[in-house]
């Protein structure tokens, strides 16, 4: 089918803006991060420990077809400066105008993750979503099913300002399913934040 051109446009005006939020991130990424220490002595500033809380995750939308609404908050705890450990919650709303449908996807993550240098990091992390059984029109299966996912991969993690870091990370699902998951491929690619 063509698409109309209004929703092309549409794809056009988001890439660019996408491109633009990137761009200026990385320009202001470069303002050096405030130096931390585990313990403060009586002559340290007792405000420059390690935080342990980050609150964070990303936030979606698609316009076109399909219209996507994704959310993804999470929390993690430094357990150090080089190590965290998290949870998150997942939620996808999909409208599709070609032919008037609408799916939800919604689950949660447990994740962990390792900082070797400031800018970069590791992550490993285990996801489970229910979503749309896709062998729900044959009598006695279930409309939903739960599909478990093992995702590993790396990121960049930039700091925005003082208190925002923005983070791009590719992670790869070990246990891709074509018929099954929502995502198209078995690549996820990212871009969140944490404060």
């Amino acid at each position: 089918m063509k698409r109309s051109t209004s929703s092309h446009i549409w794809e056009i005006i988001g890439g660019m803006i996408a491109l633009l939020w990137l761009s200026i991130s990385l320009g202001l990424a470069q303002v050096p991060p405030p130096p931390t220490v585990m313990a403060g002595g009586p002559d340290q500033n007792p405000h420059n420990k390690i935080k342990r809380w980050q609150f964070g995750g990303n936030f979606a939308f698609l316009f076109g077809d399909p219209i996507v609404v994704d959310a993804s908050p999470t929390v993690a705890y430094n357990l150090s400066r080089k190590f965290r450990v998290g949870i998150g919650a997942n939620y996808r709303y999909n409208r599709f105008r070609q032919n008037d449908s609408i799916t939800t996807n919604y689950g949660g993550n447990g994740f962990v993750q390792f900082q070797p240098i400031d800018w970069f990091f590791v992550s490993g992390e285990y996801e489970a979503l229910n979503v749309p059984n896709p062998a729900a029109a044959q009598e006695g299966e279930p409309t939903r099913v739960w599909q478990a996912s093992p995702l590993l991969g790396a990121g960049l993690r930039f700091r925005l300002l003082r208190l925002l870091r923005i983070n791009v990370s590719l992670l790869r699902d070990f246990n891709y399913q074509p018929g099954v998951s929502p995502f198209p491929s078995p690549w996820r690619f990212r871009i969140g934040f944490s404060f």
